[in-house]
């Protein structure tokens, strides 16, 4: 009996370890992560990450930006392309006439933001 529970076990802790170790392929077989993006969701995605931005650098290019991009809304954002599973996506903030490309990938994370579109 001792036997097949330190066989139980140790066979268990294999198959927990091959499932952490795989974290990448199971974020590829998570369907909760298929594409439903949209426009309205995309404009959401970008500003909220401005409004983060304007809090701290989050690494991207474009670094921490002024508190004057806090009064970005909807009209301020368009989708400037869609092109192979990702949105280049425009935000202008018209108090300092200044223009930000984020690039957010089909399952809705940020890809990259600069000042120009040449991702």
């Amino acid at each position: 009996m001792r036997y097949l529970f330190a066989f139980l076990v140790i066979v268990t802790s294999f198959n927990c370890n091959y499932s952490f170790a795989h974290l990448d392929r199971m974020k590829s077989m998570d369907h909760s992560r298929n594409s439903h993006m949209n426009e309205k969701k995309v404009i959401s995605i970008t500003i909220k990450t401005i409004n983060k931005m304007t809090f701290k650098d989050l690494g991207y290019e474009a670094g921490k930006l002024p508190s004057s991009w806090e009064t970005i809304n909807n009209a301020d954002v368009n989708i400037v392309n869609v092109h192979e599973g990702s949105y280049v996506v425009s935000a202008t903030n018209s108090q300092v006439k200044q223009t930000l490309y984020f690039r957010i990938d089909d399952d809705g994370d940020v890809v990259a933001v600069s000042e120009n579109k040449g991702f």
